[in-house]
């Protein structure tokens, strides 16, 4: 009998152990990814992205700035989570999912595709519910992106709105501030202008930025800012004449004596001896019209030292002198301006000439009076002395200069419609018809000189002249209108309504609006026996008030008397629509009415 063999334990089979150690670690990993994920505490160390493909770190909590045109991909995020199982990403902003599975263009996912905004978009890692911690993007298009998009904008509203935009979002750039007040002063929006630039000033206080704020405050009409300025030039260098001259000059147009005064005493310290005499000049000039004459006086007496044969200097002493009760010395030196000139009428007339110009008309006057009085016949001195007067309002005084000039030169045109013009305000109306009259010898197409004339005839009451001018004014200025009702009126009260239809054609001719002229011409053509003209009349200015009864009724007569029955049927018939109450109008229809009847009868 053979021998049996032995049975072999499960134990000692390779296949035991194999399936037993398969087992036992597919329970450890089940351990550890249980433990992993429900177990252990979690958290959320980086994100690992591609920029452009380039790779970047980004850790918890950290901001990375991205451009709208980066193309992103998130490639991995770096947690404790086994596998990532139950980690996910959250933004309230973009859908932040998408880089996880693509690359794309961070501006596909802004709102609207709205690259020229700056976000701050918050990316939160969470398990399950559970924050583990965020990045945070910042979105924002650089300097350069703005100024070119600017620089492509056509319509400056819309270029101007973008770049203030920008320099609200990016404060900090220097290229965006200098370009934003570029266009300001392009567009001359100069309020906008000056406080920009004076925040540069605030930075650099430096001449040229100092001269462009200088620039901006003058196109402004800002005074204030002008001077403000001007004085800030001059701190940084108080050697510069021309900057001293330049303010002591715009207090001196601003009205501020004291203030010009002031500055211009500055500069003439500052000066070579030689060139101070226009200085001295104006501070003289300046100091008597700011009441200060004691301190002209010294100025002139500086400057008759480096000018000594300026006879305006010795006038000038002489007036001041004058005012301070100094009689000797105020002869003295009109004598000596008298003796560098030997026709004192000259000298004055210059000196009246330079006060005109200055409005200082009470001393023109005076210096002038002085002429007249030695010679009264010059004509040059009666000229400025009727200007002063006029500016003074001194009328009376005024007439009467105007006469000695006309006695003078009898054939000077202005002076006679001067007169004629201050007569006439004065209520002297045949005095001041005797002028213009004069006056249109020599300027027949004066319209306006004719209207004054018609205007005085009307009120004298001379019927005939009025009619005449009126007449004369239809055939210089057709448009005018007055003169048409003169003329009707005039003729209608004489019955001559021969002469009044060629008036008011022209009339209409040249006033196609006017219905008034129009009503003339049709009862002109009626008196006339022109009735079909008439009614031509009356039918345009039906185009104007078609609802007028009376036009229409006096159009209904009109065209049953010319036999027109059919239209002065439709006129009663119009008449009767809009009134119907109307007694002459029905009236008529049923006339017209029982014409066309009896005539149909009869035939």
């Amino acid at each position: 009998m053979a021998k049996k063999r032995k049975k072999k334990s499960i134990f000692g089979r390779p296949a035991f152990w194999v399936i037993s150690l398969l087992i036992l670690a597919a329970f450890i990993s089940w351990w550890w990814l249980w433990r992993g994920i429900y177990v252990t505490t979690h958290r959320f160390d980086y994100v690992l992205i591609t920029v452009d493909n380039e790779p970047r770190k980004i850790l918890s909590g950290e901001t990375f700035h991205l451009h709208p045109k980066n193309k992103v991909k998130i490639l991995k995020i770096y947690t404790n989570v086994p596998f990532n199982y139950t980690i996910r990403l959250v933004a309230k902003e973009m859908d932040i999912n998408a880089l996880r599975y693509n690359e794309k263009s961070i501006s596909a996912l802004l709102p609207d595709n709205e690259v020229f905004d700056h976000y701050s978009i918050r990316i939160y890692v969470k398990d399950r519910n559970q924050d583990l911690g965020f990045i945070d993007l910042g979105i924002r298009p650089h300097a350069e992106d703005w100024l070119d998009k600017a620089n492509r904008i056509i319509d400056k509203k819309r270029r101007l709105a973008l770049l203030e935009r920008a320099s609200r979002l990016l404060p900090e750039e220097e290229d965006i501030r200098l370009r934003l007040l570029e266009e300001y002063r392009s567009q001359k929006l100069w309020k906008k202008v000056a406080p920009m630039l004076e925040d540069l000033a605030k930075e650099k206080s430096d001449r040229d930025t100092l001269l462009k704020i200088l620039d901006v405050y003058a196109a402004m009409n800002s005074g204030k800012g002008v001077i403000s300025v001007l004085q800030r030039l001059i701190d940084l260098n108080p050697g510069d004449l021309e900057l001293r001259n330049e303010l002591a000059e715009f207090f001196q147009k601003r009205g501020d004596l004291k203030a010009a005064i002031r500055e211009y005493e500055a500069l003439v310290k500052r000066m070579d001896k030689e060139d101070r005499l226009p200085v001295y000049k104006r501070l003289g000039y300046l100091c008597a019209k700011a009441g200060m004459v004691k301190k002209a006086i010294s100025f002139y007496l500086n400057a008759v030292k480096l000018e000594k044969r300026d006879a305006n200097l010795y006038y000038n002493l002489s007036y001041l002198y004058e005012k301070i009760k100094q009689k000797e010395k105020a002869d003295f030196y009109l004598n000596k301006a008298v003796s560098l000139k030997s026709e004192d009428v000259e000298s004055r007339l210059k000196l009246a000439r330079r006060l005109i110009d200055k409005q200082d008309f009470e001393n023109a006057e005076m210096h002038l009076r002085t002429i007249l009085k030695e010679k009264p016949g010059t004509l040059s001195a009666l000229l400025m002395m009727a200007l002063v007067m006029e500016k003074q309002g001194k009328k009376d005084e005024l007439k009467q200069v105007y006469e000695k000039i006309l006695s003078l030169d009898p054939e000077n045109d202005t002076v006679i419609y001067n007169l004629g013009a201050l007569e006439y305000g004065a209520g002297n109306l045949t005095e001041s018809l005797d002028y213009f009259k004069r006056y249109l010898k020599s300027h027949p197409g004066d319209t306006a000189v004719h209207k004054i004339v018609f205007d005085i005839y009307q009120k004298l009451n001379d019927d005939e002249m009025a009619f005449y001018e009126a007449r004369i004014l239809i055939d210089l200025k057709p448009q005018e209108i007055e003169p048409y009702h003169y003329v009707f009126s005039y003729l209608s009260g004489v019955s001559d309504y021969e002469k009044i239809v060629p008036v008011m054609e022209k009339g209409v001719n040249a006033n196609p609006d006017r219905q008034d002229l129009r009503e003339y011409l049709v009862l002109a053509y009626v008196k006339t026996g022109e009735e079909g003209l008439a009614i031509q009349q009356i039918e345009e200015i039906l185009k104007a008030r078609p609802n007028d009864i009376g036009l229409l009724l006096h159009s209904a007569r009109l065209l049953e008397k010319k036999g027109r029955i059919g239209d002065a049927l439709n006129a009663y018939k119009k008449i009767i629509d809009i009134s119907p109450d109307h007694e002459e109008a029905e009236e008529g229809y049923l006339r017209l009415r029982m014409k066309g009847v009896r005539g149909e009868g009869a035939g």
